[in-house]
This record gives C-alpha cells, structure tokens and sequence, in this order.
C-alpha cells in the first residue's frame, strides 16, 4: 500500500523553507533521516551494505520531490548528505537575499497623503 506524502509539492526554487521542513518530516516519518543528519560518514551501528542501501533510498525520495527546473543541480550527486547541503547552500543564499529585499523595500515604503490606506497596504 502506497503511504501519504501529504501536502508535499515539487521544488522549483520557491518556498524552500516550506519544502525542506516537509521533507525533514517525510524522512523522519519513513525512516530515512540519518543520512542527512551531522556528516556523511556511515554509522558504526550500520553496516555498509544498509548504509548505501539508506543513502539511496532517502536520495531517490529527495529527488521525486524536486522539480524538473532544478533537477539537473543534483543528478550525479551519490552522496545524499552532499546533496542536502548543496540544495541548503542554493536556496537559503537565496531566501536570505529576498529577505533583504523585503526589508529594503519596506523601509522606504511611504504613505502618499490622501490616499488610499488600504491600497498602500497591499503594496507591500
């Protein structure tokens, strides 16, 4: 029987923090966060043959859940811990630069007098 992924949507370089805590949760839920959590090393607990066999499996599901716009950035990537870091570095660059535009914006945002409250509101 085929699990729920939710509301789980496809990364196209939006949202990033949104699909990355969802997709913490669907690893989590499926077992298969490990690989992604500290380094890359395999733990002494597992031994190699699991190990890759986790490594691939939380690779393939990250992947499904990556829109074909973006796919190419981690085709040949084996490792899913190089993998996760590269989409963290691709995006939360991103994310922190968009806040700053917002912050920018929002400081020289100003009120035209007689005009509409409402309208300069959502102009933000």
């Amino acid at each position: 029987m085929e699990e729920s992924t939710g509301s789980m949507f496809k990364l196209n370089a939006t949202k990033y923090s949104i699909w990355k805590s969802r997709m913490e949760d669907l690893l989590f839920c499926r077992d298969l966060y490990d690989p992604i959590e500290g380094d890359s090393t395999k733990p002494k607990y597992k031994d190699d043959k699991a190990w890759e066999r986790t490594n691939r499996k939380t690779i393939g599901l990250i992947r499904q859940w990556i829109g074909n716009s973006i796919y190419h950035h981690v085709t040949q990537e084996t490792n899913v811990k190089v993998l996760w870091d590269k989409l963290t570095n691709l995006y939360t660059r991103k994310t922190l630069q968009n806040k700053a535009l917002l912050v920018k914006k929002l400081v020289h945002l100003r009120y035209q007098d007689e005009g509409d409250m409402a309208v300069h509101m959502s102009n933000f």
